[in-house]
């Protein structure tokens, strides 16, 4: 069976029907396109939207050509490993679209898949935006000059964002996060832990082992010997855990097998909002889960591993001294970051009973957090619309 089926749309179904193209390559992004098509889908109810999603996409009635999970591949070494097939898949997208003639392209977040397609379609008078722009204030900041080949318009989260892309005279629009707005600004610690079937008086720490694989097959033993040393001072503590799917869940339980089969833990089917406004501080792998964790005022520590040559290459071409969002957004080392060799369980136990006993430094994270919060929090989803219409020249509603 072929992976794309064909699919043509008359000149007058295509005037009453805009033909929006994505791409999302991981579970953020899957959330990112699903609000962005809710918004769309506010001015343009029949539009109709093809590329590659997740599941989030799907229910608001995406036509997915390929699993998004193709995509979800972290580093360099990983990306390696798949290149022969994440560039067949490429090429055959690059394929379709072409032939389809969507409206507008939408590349969300997977900048190394998703700017060779906006390039392409650029090249042949096809509207190209990407949404989340990659971190060129962390590495690699002259990757904007292929950026501003390749595109019509960039899609900002973040406010510090903007003069970048102005140097390059690239279109850039700020929108804020669209999780500011979505996750409330008092998030309710009783009602999660309800939901999740957890006394209110337990003392929980949340362990968010990532959405990629090679990042859980990395953190799960780590996280559950951290998990062992911090229940010997904490006794009472229970421990949760979101698992993005099956696989992951399968993974960490092995890890508890090795190594905590005295730890009082749940495992959950996804739901990592939910963990996050249960728990009382939380063990973080770097990624948007450190966003989500701020945004639900959530004391943490953040540890990653990832592959050795990755980190030998991201740490030459580094810009900033952090990878988590909310030390950039602060400025400053507001959360404890463990990477590579210094995200041992050890260390990751012994920063996160500081956390626990020093009220100070908790309260410090939390003022924090509630300026980020507000800073964040742009109706990102409706802006990113304006934006997308703007740069398409996209019809009005109504207009023939």
């Amino acid at each position: 069976m072929a992976l794309f089926a064909s699919s043509t749309l008359s000149a007058k179904e295509r005037a009453a029907t805009p033909v929006i193209a994505m791409v999302a390559g991981e579970a953020s992004g899957d959330t990112l396109g699903a609000d962005l098509m809710a918004a769309l889908k506010q001015r343009y109810p029949q539009a109709r939207f093809i590329g590659i999603g997740g599941p989030k996409m799907i229910a608001q009635g995406f036509e997915t050509w390929a699993p998004m999970e193709k995509l979800s591949v972290m580093g360099f070494f990983e990306v390696l490993k798949h290149l022969p097939e994440l560039l067949q898949l490429r090429k055959q997208t690059i394929q379709h679209l072409l032939e389809l003639k969507p409206d507008v392209f939408i590349g969300i977040d997977a900048p190394d898949f998703n700017f060779r397609i906006e390039s392409r379609l650029k090249e042949h008078g096809i509207t190209a935006i990407h949404y989340v722009g990659p971190s060129v204030w962390a590495w690699r900041e002259k990757r904007l000059l292929k950026i501003k080949r390749s595109v019509d318009g960039v899609l900002v989260l973040f406010p510090f964002e903007p003069p970048y892309y102005d140097r390059y005279g690239i279109p850039v629009k700020f929108v804020g996060h669209p999780l500011a707005h979505r996750f409330p600004m008092h998030p309710d610690q009783q009602a999660a832990r309800q939901q999740l079937g957890l006394s209110n008086d337990a003392n929980i720490t949340a362990i968010l082992p990532g959405s990629r694989m090679s990042e859980i097959e990395r953190m799960a033993d780590v996280y559950i010997q951290a998990a062992v040393l911090v229940q010997q001072k904490h006794p009472d503590m229970l421990f949760i855990v979101p698992c993005i799917h099956q696989k992951a869940r399968l993974r960490i339980q092995e890890a508890i097998h090795s190594f905590g089969k005295t730890l009082k833990i749940h495992l959950y089917d996804q739901q990592s909002q939910t963990v996050l406004e249960a728990c009382d501080q939380a063990i973080v792998t770097s990624g948007t889960a450190t966003l989500e964790c701020a945004l639900l005022k959530r004391p943490m520590v953040l540890a990653i591993k990832i592959h050795p040559i990755s980190y030998w290459i991201m740490k030459r071409l580094a810009t900033t001294p952090w990878i988590g969002l909310p030390n950039i957004l602060a400025g400053e080392s507001l959360v404890t970051e463990l990477i590579q060799h210094d995200a041992t369980a050890k260390n990751i136990a012994g920063e996160i009973n500081q956390l626990i006993d020093n009220p100070e430094l908790r309260q410090r994270q939390l003022s924090a957090f509630e300026k980020q919060h507000t800073a964040l929090k742009q109706n990102a989803s409706e802006l990113a619309s304006d934006a997308i219409v703007e740069w398409a020249a996209l019809p009005s509603p109504g207009e023939s």
